[in-house]
């Protein structure tokens, strides 16, 4: 295959240089339900967004498992389905509901949670819902997390939730990077994608291999990575497909910086 940072092949050596940096794995699960002086010294949570390709997210599940990692996976309710997410508890991993209910909602509060009620049942139906993840929704001037953060919203605790992957994780003490617009790298393609409150970030990376250098050194402490399977191609036709499609997305993420500042949602406690 062509050599590309976002390839099976690269997916593996990340989660291997994680393991030679001696990396314990948590679920965004365990990180919130355990205090935090009783989390280990050194971890790393990985996070995946299943917005498309669920065949390429229970392959990634299947490696980890293989490899006795327990990982966190939101899934859409595009990408639903019983089978699915049977399979990634099965597989020893966490489920979750990445909602865009807000913005579905055109950022009616009330008409947001409704939604929010509705599908959070039909999860629960087939699988454990412990925490949950917003789907940035890049095109729409409405930022999901805001139903959290507007005056006199519910709390997570009213849905029986340990808590939010943005809002209610400490990313200062937890370093956070994600592959969104095909780059490690902080930045203008990630117009959502960014950490809520408090953070601390010392260090920084472009590249895969990069990212894999630093762990295999133990660059970090404590880390999330958010990946999104269906950008990880195991074939080069899956792989030249990917990087067109990232390519017009991120022209387009540029055109809208460009038009529209991005909004910063307020933290929650």
């Amino acid at each position: 295959m062509i050599a590309d940072g976002f390839t099976t092949e690269s997916y593996v050596d990340l989660l291997d240089a994680a393991d030679d940096g001696g990396y314990e794995f948590l679920t965004v699960a365990d990180y919130l339900a355990t205090p935090a002086e009783d989390r280990p010294e050194r971890f790393l949570l990985l996070r995946h967004d299943v917005d498309r390709k669920v065949r390429n997210a229970a392959r990634m599940a299947r490696i980890e498992a293989d490899r006795g990692i327990e990982a966190t996976y939101y899934v859409r309710t595009g990408t639903f389905d019983p089978g699915f997410v049977r399979t990634l508890e099965s597989l020893g991993h966490e489920v979750g509901y990445h909602y865009e209910d807000y913005v579905r909602a055109d950022g009616d509060l009330e008409g947001a949670h409704d939604r929010f009620a509705r599908h959070l049942h039909l999860f629960r139906r087939y699988c454990d819902v412990e925490t949950v993840c917003m789907h940035g929704n890049p095109l729409s001037p409405h930022d999901n997390r805001d139903m959290w953060t507007a005056t006199d919203a519910p709390g997570f605790d009213a849905y029986d939730l340990l808590g939010e992957a943005y809002l209610s994780m400490d990313f200062v003490d937890v370093t956070y990077f994600s592959d969104t617009g095909r780059t490690w790298r902080d930045g203008a393609l990630k117009i959502k994608d960014h950490t809520v409150g408090d953070s601390a970030k010392a260090v920084s990376v472009a590249e895969t291999a990069e990212l894999a250098a630093l762990l295999r050194e133990g660059g970090v402490e404590r880390g999330c990575l958010l990946v999104h399977p269906e950008r990880w191609a195991d074939s080069v036709p899956e792989l030249f497909v990917e990087r067109t499609k990232d390519g017009a997305i991120n022209a387009v993420k540029r055109g809208l910086r460009l038009v529209r500042p991005p909004a910063t949602p307020s933290s929650t406690s």
